[in-house]
């Protein structure tokens, strides 16, 4: 099979084509160029894509993953050549499933080709399975070209090398025999340990039920012999009854007596308080009682202040300078004298300035006719003249201004002299210490005349609280005239109350008990029948009785629950007929788990045979083309059953694992086992092309070329994708290009 080209709205595909040549094509192509998605592309267009994978955390399914970018319907085309033939491949979007719709057209007259399906495509044009594919001629963008061992492979394998077709291969017919025997015996859910579950089960039921008799018969027993000690008991217990009965009717007549004992009393006490009338509420009395004993104390108290010593009455002040006038007079008028001295005195002061400026004034004059008389040339003259006249001046003015200061200084000193002091405003202060003392004259009358009406109101009061007292007093005892007798009466009255009160509380319970044992069923009268009293107390023979019902409702309890159990654990017979049918099936079925056993050690030694004849060959194979890949520096390969390859250098003795070689040794390793599977399981009349995805990049330049030449001149159509130009520069097969 030969593919021509392709057009594909696929990923980040757009309508993109691509035009294929036979024989080695290399496509080069950067990062994201679209290499990997045409590798899926081509898959895809041969296997379709798995409609059931769903996302998984770090994985996309093919459905979303490769869904057009452009967000057209995802869809493509691919023409390639088969049988001699072109034939065209569509696949595109059906509904909502992608790729879903399918047709194969012969290319030059459009006519379908028959027995092609969206389901068979790739395994009729190819030969082979998905399986198989993808670890033969598909290398796509993993990150190792190793692969592993499935049941298609190896069936196809196998195939080469036995008698002819097989349908099976040693790992399914292996799983399916061990499917078989985790069948029969796998935990709890294999039919070996479920028959043995149900056999347990039903010897436990049986068992059960055994028991379930046992405790029956057991409990029949104990109920008669129980039943009789409850008779007992309860011909004792009616024996306790009647003497209760009796003891209850005594105990009644009794409180009877009791209450008319109490009842008479309160008659008395009642005929007492009516002898004047209902008594008054006890609070008031004792509302009463507490006034009469604080009235007694205010008394006293009274009593012993009139004893006190009294003050004298306040005396006021004294001052022949303010006869007749109390404080504030006083003040206003030693404020009007201090006002009058100091106008006098400052007068005379104002006058003595006037002497010194009248001297000043005539020294003025001196002056001027000194200099008059020297502008007119008598000096002498001038200062005479001025002189004269100077002192004249002068001597009037100052004996007019000692006349006036000496008259004001006498009249203040007249003032001072008639208050007694020496300064004026000595005159206030006086007055001042007159003020104070009036105002505490004016204090203590004020406090004298108060606390002497404080007493008097206090003598009114105690006078009315004693009479309103011996009022209330006589409205229960007429006979108490004064507080003297108040006293006896409050407490005779009170005492009265209190044995009321208790009467009738004493009443009341009486009533109460007589009520009680009347409830009870006690009578006034009582039967003379002959009772002996039994050794047990009546609250033990209750408590015996008791413990023999408890133990019968108990029997009661097990009997029921006996009876529920057999009748929910079912037939005997049906129980026993159905352990003996499971026992014969896990004979059975252990039978059938020993032939398994037997079957898989047989199956595994035929294995072992069949794998001495296929492996030889397979390794052969790989050893040849892994020889061309490195130069002959690599001679031989050894592949186990599972795929995991070691390789022998021509300069060594032993193998070496594929472990420790190196990265581009393993994939070289790895492709010639790929290679190796193309030739023994495709078709060799049509061969697969071969889809390589950057399968070189871990190789240096030789080993390269010499994949290159291999893959050239294998004689099948190779598809290599590659993001390096060191391919296309080795100047062998078709080259191709794609923009990123």
């Amino acid at each position: 099979m030969i593919i021509k080209e392709m057009t594909a709205s696929f990923g980040r595909l757009d309508r993109a084509h691509l035009k294929l040549s036979e024989g080695l094509n290399i496509i080069h192509a950067p990062n994201e160029g679209g290499k990997s998605t045409w590798c899926a592309f081509i898959r895809a267009m041969l296997y379709g894509i798995p409609t059931r994978d769903r996302d998984k955390k770090g994985y996309l399914a093919e459905k979303n993953r490769y869904l057009p970018w452009s967000g057209t319907p995802m869809e493509g085309e691919m023409t390639l050549e088969w049988q001699g033939r072109d034939i065209t491949l569509r696949r595109f979007t059906k509904g909502t499933t992608p790729f879903s719709g399918f047709s194969a057209v012969y290319t030059d007259t459009q006519q379908p080709v028959p027995a092609l399906t969206a389901q068979n495509c790739g395994e009729v044009l190819l030969g082979v399975g998905r399986d198989v594919w993808e670890r033969s001629a598909f290398i796509g963008s993993s990150p190792t070209l190793a692969i592993d061992g499935t049941p298609e492979l190896e069936r196809r394998i196998t195939a080469l090398f036995s008698s002819g077709e097989e349908d099976v291969s040693f790992s399914q017919t292996e799983a399916k025999l061990r499917e078989w025997q985790r069948r029969r015996q796998h935990n709890r859910s294999g039919l070996i340990p479920k028959l043995e579950e149900e056999l347990a089960a039903l010897e436990q039921t049986l068992d059960r039920m055994q028991n379930a008799n046992l405790r029956l018969t057991r409990s029949r027993e104990e109920r008669a012999a129980l039943e009789e000690e409850q008779r007992m008991l309860e011909g004792e217990l009616h024996i306790h009854q009647r003497l209760a009965r009796r003891e209850l009717n005594q105990r009644y007549a009794q409180a009877v007596q009791e209450h008319e004992r109490i009842r008479t009393r309160q008659d008395e006490l009642l005929a007492r308080q009516n002898r004047f009338g209902p008594l008054p509420h006890r609070d008031r009395l004792r509302d009463a009682q507490l006034q009469l004993q604080r009235l007694e104390l205010q008394k006293e108290e009274l009593l012993h202040q009139d004893n006190l010593p009294r003050p004298e009455p306040a005396v006021p002040p004294t001052d022949p300078r303010f006869t007749d006038l109390d404080g504030v007079q006083a003040v206003r008028k030693a404020q009007d004298e201090r006002t009058q001295a100091e106008s006098l005195l400052a007068q005379a002061r104002e006058k003595a300035g006037q002497r010194r400026r009248h001297v000043l004034t005539g020294l003025g004059f001196l002056i001027g006719a000194a200099i008059a008389g020297l502008a007119k040339g008598a000096l002498l003259l001038g200062l005479f003249v001025g002189t004269a006249m100077s002192a004249m001046f002068i001597l009037a003015l100052l004996a007019r201004n000692k006349d006036e200061t000496t008259r004001l200084q006498t009249q203040a000193q007249a003032i001072l002299d008639r208050w007694n002091v020496t300064h004026p405003q000595q005159i206030t202060d006086a007055a001042e210490l007159y003020r104070q003392q009036w105002e505490a004259f004016t204090r203590a009358q004020e406090e004298h005349t108060r606390t002497q009406a404080q007493l008097d109101a206090r003598r009114t009061a105690l006078a009315q609280t004693a009479a309103d007292l011996v009022s209330f007093v006589r409205t229960f005892a007429p006979e108490v005239s004064s507080l003297s007798g108040c006293s006896a009466a409050l407490t005779g009255a009170l005492e009265l109350d209190d044995s009321l009160r208790e009467c009738g509380a004493q009443l009341t319970l009486a009533t109460r008990r007589c009520d009680d044992l009347k409830s009870q069923g006690a009578q006034e009268f009582d039967t003379l029948e002959l009772l002996h009293t039994p050794e047990r107390t009546a609250a033990q023979t209750q408590q015996s009785l008791m413990q023999v019902q408890n133990a019968l409702s108990t029997l009661d309890r097990q009997e029921a629950m006996a009876r529920g159990e057999l009748l929910t654990l079912g037939d005997r017979a049906e129980l026993e007929a159905r352990r003996d049918h499971v026992l014969a099936q896990l004979d059975r079925r252990r039978l059938e788990y020993d032939a398994l056993s037997a079957a898989l050690d047989a199956l595994r030694r035929a294995n072992e045979a069949m794998q001495a004849r296929f492996a030889p060959e397979l390794n052969r194979r790989a050893g040849q083309i892994l020889c061309a890949l490195t130069d002959g520096r690599y001679q031989a390969l050894t592949l186990d059953r599972d795929f995991d390859a070691s390789a022998q250098r021509a300069d060594s003795l032993l193998p070496r694992s594929a472990l420790s070689l190196s990265r581009g040794t393993v994939d070289q390793l790895y492709l010639s086992v790929r290679l190796a599977v193309c030739q023994l399981c495709l078709n060799p009349d049509s061969p697969s092309p071969l889809v390589l995805d950057d399968a070189l990049l871990t190789f240096d330049d030789g080993r390269m070329a010499l994949a290159l030449d291999y893959l050239n001149g294998i004689g099948q159509q190779v598809l290599l994708f590659s993001c390096q130009k060191r391919e296309s520069a080795r100047g062998i097969g078709n080259n191709l290009s794609l923009q990123s």
